[in-house]
C-alpha cells in the first residue's frame, strides 16, 4: 500500500486528493491517512493541504515500499549484528531465493578471512539469497559477476568508473569503495545456496578508514541514493542468473579488473604466496607467477596489491 501511495504522488506535480488515492487503491481515506502519517513518520516529506497530498522529498532509506514489486523479498532492518547472519537464518528456513536482507548498521559486519566490516552509518550493507543451479566448484564466479553488476550499477548512476579487485572489491584510485563476502551451503555435486554479502561506501565517512577508502557520495556532485544502488543491483543481478550468464563474467570482469598484471601477495588461511596475478582460470581461481617461474593457483583468500607488476615502471 505504501508503495502504491509513494507511486501516485512520486508520478503527480501536483496535489493527489485523498479521494482519488482512496479510489484507486480502493481502500478508505482514512485507511491513506493512516499510511501517510507512517511514511511522513518515516521521514518523507509529504505535505498536506485542502487539495491533497504532495511528495516533496523521500529519505535515503531503503525502507521495502521504497522497491515496488521488489518489496516482499526485502527485509530491512534499523541494526543488525550482520546482514548475514539474518540471511543464513531465512536461507535455511526455505526463503525464495533473491531475498535480501538490508540493514542501517551492523554491530558485527563481516569482512573476508574473519575480518570485520566497519558499518557506519550511511552506508549501504546487505546480503542476498542465492539458490543457483550450478556446481559447487564454480560458486566464485557469482562473486566475480556481483562485482561486475555492482561496479556496472554505479557507473551507470553516477559516472564513477571502479577497478575490480580479486576476488571481491572495487576500488576507485585504489581506494576501496566496496567489498563483497560469500558463503555456501552445499553437498558433494549441489548447491543449496549461496549468500553475498555486500557493503558499499555511500553516505559514510571513510576519512580515518584504514586501509583507504572512499564513498560514492564524495566522488560526485549528483543526488545519491543507496535505495537506487540496491535497486538497480539487485535487477541487474537477479537477471543475469535467471537468463543463465555466469558464462561470460571471467571476459567481463577481466575488462575491469586492476589486479591482472600486478605483483600481488595473497593471504590464505594456511599460507601466503606472492608473485604476478597472470590470469583467472574457468572458475575463477586466480593464476599466480611467482619469482622462479613457477604457476600457482590460489582459489580461495585476501590479495593485496604490491604496486605494478614487476618489469613495469612505478
Amino acid at each position: 500500500m505504501k508503495a502504491e501511495i509513494l507511486d501516485m504522488l512520486s508520478q503527480s506535480e501536483e496535489p493527489v486528493s485523498g479521494e482519488r488515492l482512496s479510489t484507486a487503491l480502493d481502500v478508505s481515506r482514512v485507511a491513506v491517512w493512516k499510511h501517510i502519517r507512517q511514511l511522513q513518520e518515516s521521514g518523507y516529506d509529504i505535505q498536506a493541504s485542502p487539495k491533497g497530498y504532495r511528495l516533496y522529498s523521500a529519505p535515503d532509506t531503503p525502507f521495502p515500499w521504497a522497491f515496488g514489486p521488489l518489496a516482499e523479498r526485502l527485509h530491512y532492518y534499523p541494526e543488525v549484528t550482520s546482514t548475514m547472519d539474518k540471511a543464513m537464518e531465512l536461507a535455511q528456513s526455505g526463503c525464495p531465493a533473491f531475498t535480501v536482507v538490508v540493514a542501517e548498521r551492523q554491530s558485527k559486519g563481516r569482512g573476508r578471512l574473519s575480518r570485520t566490516w566497519q558499518s557506519s552509518a550511511g552506508g549501504l550493507y546487505f546480503t542476498l539469497v542465492l539458490r543457483p543451479d550450478i556446481s559447487p566448484e564454480k560458486s566464485p564466479l557469482l562473486n566475480l559477476a556481483a562485482a561486475v553488476d555492482l561496479s556496472t550499477a554505479i557507473e551507470n548512476l553516477y559516472g564513477i568508473h571502479c577497478g575490480l579487485k580479486w576476488p571481491n572489491d572495487l576500488l576507485v584510485d585504489e581506494r576501496k569503495l566496496a567489498g563483497i563476502l560469500s558463503v555456501m551451503s552445499a553437498e558433494s555435486d549441489r548447491v543449496e545456496f549461496v549468500n553475498i554479502g555486500i557493503g558499499v561506501n555511500v553516505h559514510n565517512d571513510t576519512r580515518k578508514v584504514q586501509p583507504p577508502a572512499v564513498s560514492i557520495s564524495r566522488l560526485t556532485k549528483l543526488r545519491v541514493s543507496r535505495t537506487d544502488i540496491l535497486k538497480a543491483f539487485w535487477e541487474r543481478f537477479e537477471r543475469r542468473l535467471c537468463q543463465q550468464q555466469l558464462d561470460r563474467v571471467i571476459d567481463e570482469w577481466r575488462q575491469k579488473t586492476i589486479t591482472l598484471g600486478r605483483w600481488v601477495k595473497v593471504q590464505t588461511i594456511h599460507d601466503t604466496i606472492e608473485g604476478r596475478a597472470v590470469d583467472l582460470e574457468e572458475t575463477g581461481a586466480l593464476i599466480l607467477e611467482t619469482d622462479d617461474g613457477q604457476r600457482k593457483t590460489v582459489v580461495y583468500g585476501d590479495c593485496f596489491h604490491q604496486g605494478h607488476a614487476r618489469g613495469q615502471n612505478n
